[in-house]
């Protein structure tokens, strides 16, 4: 199609357009990789009948072509293995990439994830990933299928990572003009912690006269943790630069959000976990990170955040909910030795206003007049949704803004846009503009907000996709998945007390025990031995009768 003629079309019909045009590229993508699959396939069994290794045979096709197409070796190494696979071991997604229906990035998506999963549980799961992949983005594709393959083979999924972590490295090559790329696999929650922690330092090192973007402070924080300054300069050039006399931060990691269960904390059940920024991770490795987390308790139903009662006019009064079911959110940020904490949502009680809506009268909390959310709702919105909420958007919930959904009015708050958790939501700052923009009608973007939390974002082209919040699927599972004993993941055998309370208690005694600070421990513990030698007059009597240490020194703090 050329200039001219692309330019009498509408928005819509340029939109539908690329659609096909992009869909027949995923159908000759489909042909170029089944035909290299084909000529490895023809080399490998000409060297093979000609006495070549079986390990060497066909090896060479990959640089064939290369030579024929001036593509890198690797890029057809890579596409050759896509290629293998999709005839061994994804059928439904090859027929869906030969459609047209998926494109190579959707079908590498797939064919990464699924590597090294046992053929029973792809061929469970192959043709729903692939309906799924569809109507999604590639990113999007890989946080549900991993979260759907922790769902299903947990012990499973703890073995690929340990193996997976086993390959991790660090890598730097030469690029152009004197300048280096930095590659690295790292262990999930190291890598999440290593980009936050940058982050943190590009934002909070420099003040707003710098004049480097977030990416070039992000890149000169990571030197300036190699040379060991520990803080990032600002570049403002200014002798009274604010950021300039700011002390010396003391090392500790960053900020790592984990949002897990309570039933899989304690052990009683496998269900995967959300490391905010990266997707699902297996039950095992959310109970490593929580050992020294600082906790949050995140109740399934609001009625402990939001205490708003309600009544109709003819005076029938709504119940509130009373469930007390609670489910635990970890913010993984390492702490000096003996200050990690919980701290668990109590109702805030305050001043309610009755307002008038046409047919309703309700009452409402004075904390819903606020532009502002209070920090307990603000960490329940960014443990529900996980991350920001448009789509394909992948920055974790702590590095976004909660934004109102119904836009608030700062003149009269009483007459909508009310700061509560229904008209509260997590968006980056890019997709905040977006809404904000749409709101206006400036953008052509319509963001709707449907019940439970889903938003629907329809394009100005007419395209709809509706995103749900992904925290609460880790906080609050539907299915519970039963715990199971990962081979090669032996906890060291702890030692018997003489009174043995049981497998629940001793585990409840467990949980609480890492909820309490050393700090507070420590406290409990020095008063009640001041209270002893006060009752004993001034020492204590040595009993007849040794009784064996138990796990810890300090019962648990019921």
């Amino acid at each position: 199609m050329n200039e001219t003629a692309a330019d009498s079309l509408s928005a819509t019909e340029l939109v539908a357009r690329l659609r096909a045009v992009h869909s027949t590229i995923a159908v000759a993508q489909a042909e170029e990789v089944a035909l290299m699959t084909a000529l490895y396939r023809m080399r490998r069994t000409q060297q093979l009948q000609r006495g070549v290794r079986a390990v060497y045979a066909g090896e060479d096709a990959a640089t064939e072509i290369g030579v024929a197409l001036h593509v890198p070796q690797r890029h057809a190494d890579n596409l050759i293995a896509l290629g293998l696979g999709l005839e061994h071991r994804l059928p439904c997604t090859r027929a869906a990439f030969e459609d047209g229906r998926i494109d190579l990035l959707r079908v590498r998506a797939l064919h990464e994830v699924f590597r090294n999963v046992d053929a029973e549980l792809v061929a469970a799961l192959e043709s729903r990933i692939v309906a799924y992949a569809e109507t999604a983005d590639p990113s999007r594709v890989k946080r549900t299928l991993r979260r759907w393959l922790l769902e299903t083979d947990p012990a499973g999924q703890a073995e690929r990572r340990k193996t997976a972590e086993a390959d991790r490295y660090v890598n730097v090559t030469a690029a152009d003009n004197g300048t280096a790329v930095l590659d690295a696999v790292l262990p999930a929650a190291d890598g999440v912690a290593l980009y936050e922690r940058l982050r943190e330092m590009a934002q909070t090192h420099c003040c707003a006269g710098d004049p480097r973007t977030s990416n070039q402070r992000r890149a000169d924080a990571l030197i300036a943790l190699t040379t060991g300054a520990g803080r990032l300069s600002c570049g403002c050039g200014h002798h009274d630069c604010p950021r300039a006399t700011l002390p010396a931060v003391p090392a500790r990691k960053a900020l790592v959000q984990v949002g897990v269960s309570a039933h899989t904390l304690a052990g009683l059940a496998d269900n995967p976990a959300l490391l905010a920024g990266f997707g699902a991770i297996d039950a095992d490795l959310a109970r490593q990170l929580a050992r020294h987390a600082r906790f949050e308790i995140i109740p399934e139903h609001p009625s402990s955040i939001e205490p708003t009662g309600h009544a109709t006019v003819d005076g029938r009064a709504r119940p509130a909910d009373t469930s007390h079911s609670r489910q635990a959110a970890v913010n993984n940020r390492a702490r000096p030795t003996g200050t990690s904490h919980a701290r668990q949502a109590a109702p805030e009680l305050r001043a309610a206003t009755p307002i008038s809506t046409g047919e309703q009268v309700y009452l409402a909390a004075a904390g819903e007049m606020r532009y502002r959310p209070n920090t307990r709702l603000a960490h329940r919105i960014r443990a529900l949704d996980g991350g920001c909420r448009a789509p394909g958007c992948a920055i974790p919930a702590a590095a976004t803004d909660i934004d109102h959904q119904d836009r608030y009015n700062h003149r009269s708050p009483e007459s909508g846009g009310r700061t509560v958790e229904s008209n509260l939501g997590c968006r980056c700052r890019r997709h905040h503009r977006t809404k904000t923009l749409a709101d206006n009608g400036l953008n052509g973007w319509k963001v709707i907000h449907h019940p439970d939390r889903r938003v629907e974002w329809r394009s100005p082209s007419g395209g709809s996709i509706t995103t749900t919040p992904e925290g609460a699927k880790f906080l609050f599972p539907n299915t519970p998945v039963p715990p199971v004993t990962v081979t090669g993941i032996q906890a060291p055998e702890p030692v018997e007390p003489l009174l043995n309370p049981g497998r629940a208690v001793n585990e409840l005694t467990e949980l609480l025990h890492v909820y309490h600070p050393p700090a507070q421990r420590r406290l409990a513990r020095t008063a009640r031995s001041a209270r002893a030698r006060r009752e004993s007059g001034a020492t204590r009597q040595a009993s007849t009768i040794d009784m064996p240490e138990t796990r810890y020194a300090d019962p648990a703090p019921f």
